[in-house]
């Protein structure tokens, strides 16, 4: 199969896409997320357990540790801490390598985990304070008014493509989501809502559903208690994640494609490989004269 041609999609057309994508490479997408997320939900059950002593006790969903009730205040908010900084860097390499992977798919260039897992570890500064970044401004936008907040979570929708693309970090690749996304703020932020709705809705009936059935018998042991969550949230993220990251980079190539006449060429020179039979197109430029 020869690389796709770079056209624009409506709404419904980039959810698809991205359904596509991550159903016929469900199994490297997955592995990579797995290969992520399993370590990080390991540690977070070996935490959880030093602040626990009833099943009651362990938050259902989410590691919150300062809510827990533990034995140990200070140990709890410690654990959080910890868990809070590594689930930050495990949900940007896993964004990361899956728009690498997705990136591949593209291009019908060979997958690989090892290769997109190394490609986002070499970005993962950047990564960690472009999303610092963005969600401390997200923060004091929905603190002065939940409008403004919910309108630059759309806007900065794309920045971490952007950066990791075409190099751009920081407050430049938030600039450059901004600026691609000018125009296509409701589709934009359509695209997210469908996206989030349905990931949501599947992650939490998987939970739920392991939970059900690990726990019926009812043994109220904390450590059993805290593996079902633990394995029913890494399941989740395996299987959900993927998915989130196929559609925020299709939605950024559909933007570039809509502003700039991208194509698959100059996709493969900003990723360092060759495209197979594309030329750039004409028409490819940047947005107001910036350069790719």
């Amino acid at each position: 199969m020869s690389a796709p041609a770079l056209r624009p999609l409506r709404v419904g057309e980039i959810l698809d896409a991205g359904i596509n994508v991550y159903m016929r490479n469900a199994r490297t997408l997955m592995g990579l997320t797995a290969l992520i997320v399993v370590p990080f939900q390991a540690l977070s059950a070996v935490l959880l357990l030093s602040t626990v002593t009833r099943a009651s006790e362990v938050p259902h969903g989410s590691f919150s540790f300062g809510s827990t009730g533990g034995r140990d205040h200070a140990t709890s908010l410690g654990a959080s801490a910890i868990v809070e900084v590594t689930g930050l860097i495990v949900t940007v390499l896993v964004t990361a390598a899956c728009v690498k992977a997705v990136s591949d798919i593209y291009l019908d260039q060979p997958t690989d985990i090892g290769s997109s897992l190394r490609f986002a570890l070499r970005r993962v500064g950047s990564l960690v304070w472009l999303e610092i970044l963005t969600w401390v401004a997200l923060a004091l936008a929905f603190v002065a008014l939940i409008v403004p907040g919910i309108w630059l979570y759309a806007a900065w929708s794309v920045a971490v493509p952007a950066l990791l693309i075409e190099g751009r970090r920081g407050g430049k690749a938030l600039y450059r989501s901004f600026r691609l996304v000018r125009g296509r703020w409701w589709p934009v932020a359509g695209v997210l809502l469908v996206a989030e709705v349905m990931t949501l809705v599947v992650a939490g009936a998987i939970e739920a559903t392991i939970a059900a059935v690990s726990l019926s018998g009812g043994s109220g042991s904390p450590v059993l208690t805290v593996v079902v969550v633990s394995l029913a949230a890494a399941v989740a993220a395996v299987l959900t994640r993927p998915f989130q990251a196929a559609v925020t980079t299709i939605l950024y190539y559909d933007l570039r494609v809509r502003h700039e006449g991208y194509d698959v060429a100059l996709l493969a020179e900003q990723l360092g490989i060759e495209p197979s039979g594309s030329s750039p197109s004409p028409q490819a430029s940047a947005v107001d004269g910036e350069p790719h």
